[in-house]
């Protein structure tokens, strides 16, 4: 008798009161918590996964939710139900529902193309399994950018008296490239010489530093995901040019 009273007690804590239930017009709130809206994320073989956390909350109880998946950029009027579905669960159990879900999801993402994924989400709640959906567009990334300069060439002789321009060519087909460096011998701690995130990468050598023979020129585009890739010329600075920028032999 004493168990069949507590049960009793416990399914009328856990139940939303029926006023509840008849009064939730309002579909479940449902959030993305990690990672954050266009996250690059880093794939490899000692870190082969992706990893979600999304929640939902609702008066009447959480029913159920499902997530689903797919290559590219998509927005909420996406046809995303004929997607494969990625994941899913249902809550409620004998008329009774939790009304706060949180979900961490693990998914193995070593081998799958790199770029943009859509995420989808939708839950319901039990009062009229009104649902709710929310997006989340996540990158991933395999490989490091790969990086060029192409101006000046190996070995040019370049003036003393005037700013060296440095034209760079990098890319990235996972996440894209953040930004390009630019240092002089060696790669350091300290604050690179130039800086550009924008294409077409073009950076610059203020001529005070354009000492030593031969002068090297390091640059290091670096990833969205923090990976990164380096290129380096040598150049001859000399101290005196003709008008125009031609080197007087």
């Amino acid at each position: 008798m004493k168990r069949t009273t507590h049960f009793a007690l416990a399914l009328l804590i856990l139940m939303p009161p029926l006023a509840v239930l008849a009064d939730d017009v309002t579909p479940p709130t449902v959030t993305w918590n990690a990672p954050g809206e266009g996250t690059c994320w880093q794939i490899d073989a000692t870190h082969p996964e992706l990893g979600l956390v999304i929640s939902a909350e609702d008066p009447s109880g959480v029913k159920q939710g499902q997530i689903w998946r797919k290559k590219g950029r998509y927005g909420l009027t996406a046809d995303f139900r004929s997607w494969p579905s990625l994941w899913g669960r249902t809550y409620a159990r004998d008329g009774v529902a939790p009304p706060a879900v949180r979900e961490t999801l693990l998914f193995r993402m070593l081998g799958f193309e790199e770029g943009v994924y859509t995420y989808i989400a939708e839950f319901a709640d039990m009062a009229r399994h009104n649902s709710r959906r929310a997006v989340l567009h996540v990158s991933i990334d395999f490989t490091p950018p790969k990086v060029a300069i192409t101006s000046p060439s190996a070995g040019k002789v370049v003036c003393r008296d005037q700013d060296l321009s440095v034209s760079v060519s990098a890319s990235d087909s996972g996440c894209g490239v953040a930004q390009v460096q630019l240092y002089l011998n060696s790669v350091t701690s300290t604050t690179p010489v130039s800086v550009d995130t924008t294409r077409p990468y073009q950076l610059t050598v203020p001529k005070n530093l354009l000492r030593g023979d031969p002068l090297r020129i390091i640059v290091r585009a670096i990833d969205r995901s923090g990976r990164f890739a380096d290129a380096e010329v040598s150049v001859r600075p000399i101290l005196f040019c003709l008008m125009g920028g031609t080197v007087r032999r």
